[in-house]
């Protein structure tokens, strides 16, 4: 996913501070599986914290948040209407938020409710 938005919108391949083969990667995706977050948002809005808050790539954090959180929930059913401007500010303001020390939780779930605001359809609803 990372080296498509690459791809697509410019930036620097390779890991980011855990090192270049991505360690970073399997720790937030680590952090996720070992949480108990209840909700599909906060297990999307998880994904981006986590992404996001580590550095994992070297460019396109925010942007490989993002699309991880959406695709999450895209796969589990969930759908959600946020226009490119606002998904952007949000994303740039998690990771202001996050260097300024504000709590992984407080930040997911904060996320998590920007998103449950905006959902649009669930599936068998």
């Amino acid at each position: 996913m990372h080296d498509t938005l690459l791809q697509e919108f410019g930036g620097l391949a390779g890991g980011g501070p855990r090192g270049a083969s991505y360690e970073g990667v399997d720790a937030a995706v680590q952090a996720v599986r070992n949480s108990y977050y209840e909700t599909v948002e906060e297990l999307a809005a998880a994904y981006a914290v986590y992404l996001i808050q580590g550095h994992v790539f070297l460019d396109g954090n925010k942007r490989a948040g993002a699309a991880a959180m959406l695709t999450f929930l895209e796969a589990n059913g969930a759908s959600v209407r946020i226009p490119p401007d606002e998904l952007a500010l949000t994303m740039i303001d998690l990771q202001r938020r996050s260097e300024a020390g504000e709590d992984a939780l407080r930040l997911i779930a904060n996320i998590a409710s920007w998103l449950a605001e905006r959902r649009t359809k669930q599936k068998g609803r």
